[in-house]
């Protein structure tokens, strides 16, 4: 739980630093995605305009199936620019855990790429053209795969 005390905020500024687990995530692992090492986080609390202001950073580590050539690499993946303002609070403490889980899992990326330039694999024989250039024909100008369809009797 990520939590502070309103009273010490009272008197000065809050620095937050620290790690959760992956399972802080509450998202599961796939085949396309695992997390991997310690989700890490800096924060930074302030009593600002008769509220609270929470500004930081969270990121964390995961394993992935590029979803261009079908490879394993790791990546990172955080957010950080978080930014959250609470103006309505009650008790001695404040929990931003589920305001920092939220701003991280909205980050997690929807298909992995293992990097940028990824040339991915031949639409034609599946040779990952990262490694090796294969020998299929280019296709030709005009061609439309699609048209075959229009032949198909309703």
């Amino acid at each position: 739980m990520i939590t502070f005390s309103i009273d010490k905020l009272k008197k000065e500024d809050i620095y937050l630093e620290g790690e959760a687990p992956p399972s802080f995530l509450e998202v599961p692992d796939s085949e396309m995605i695992a997390f991997k090492g310690n989700i890490h986080y800096k924060l930074h609390a302030a009593l600002i305009s008769g509220g609270i202001l929470v500004k930081g950073s969270a990121s964390a580590g995961y394993e992935g199936l590029c979803g261009r050539c079908l490879e394993k690499f790791r990546g990172e993946f955080g957010n950080p620019d978080i930014c959250l303002f609470f103006d309505k609070f009650e008790g001695a403490e404040l929990d931003v855990t589920e305001d920092i889980r939220t701003a991280l899992v909205l980050e997690i990326p929807m298909n992995c790429i293992c990097r940028e330039d990824c040339r991915g694999l031949c639409h034609q024989c599946g040779t990952n053209l990262n490694k090796t250039k294969c020998n299929c024909q280019e296709t030709a100008p005009g061609y439309k795969p699609w048209d075959k369809l229009n032949d198909l009797k309703l």
